[in-house]
């Protein structure tokens, strides 16, 4: 029991491991949340995996507004999609990027299990402010904490990305609908 509460501790923080395929098509169904099955050898207590064991395909898509730039972002909001972020994927596009989005402002650590390139992530306080951006390198299961206690969405892009669109910290990022909390705050389904 205690391996489960800190695997499941352990999702929380980190949010997301990933191996990743280059972005999903739109229009194609969303693929079912169910958390992947593992089955153990007989006599071995079985930790839940939370992640799927494919791409995620079909995450819903929102426009942010990163000062003078417009990007689209996939948005992973539920435990499975921010388990799985960009696993099973083989690469990021230049213009592609995925949103986080938590329920509650906290200190957040992302890995990339399984995943073959680099990317950023740029962690986000509440107010849609940039904190920091880090570079998490391929296939690194250590998770890279954020040095804000006070992170609640985090923003991954292809490596210097946002460097070379001249955004960082103390950025502000909004959605089309406004500010980030106002209108994606809604949808999350982790603290």
């Amino acid at each position: 029991m205690n391996r489960f509460l800190v695997c499941l501790a352990a999702i929380w923080l980190v949010g997301c491991s990933r191996d990743a395929a280059s972005s999903p098509p739109t229009g194609t169904s969303p693929v079912a949340e169910a958390p992947q099955t593992v089955v153990p050898p007989p006599g071995v207590a079985a930790e839940p995996t939370f992640y799927q064991s494919q791409a995620l395909t079909g995450l819903p898509r929102v426009r942010l507004l990163l000062g003078k730039l417009d990007l689209q972002a996939e948005v992973c909001s539920s435990l499975t999609q921010i388990a799985t972020g960009l696993m099973h994927r083989t690469s990021i596009g230049t213009n592609d990027a995925m949103l986080f989005v938590f329920g509650g402002a906290r200190e957040r650590s992302f890995y990339m299990r399984n995943v073959p390139f680099d990317i950023d992530a740029a962690y986000i306080d509440p107010e849609g402010v940039i904190t920091e951006v880090v570079r998490l390198r391929a296939r690194d299961e250590v998770g890279v904490p954020s040095k804000s206690q006070r992170v609640q969405f985090v923003l991954e892009t292809a490596p210097d990305f946002l460097k070379g669109h001249g955004i960082g910290p103390g950025t502000l990022i909004m959605s089309e609908r406004g500010p980030l909390l106002e209108s994606l705050g809604r949808i999350a389904q982790l603290p």
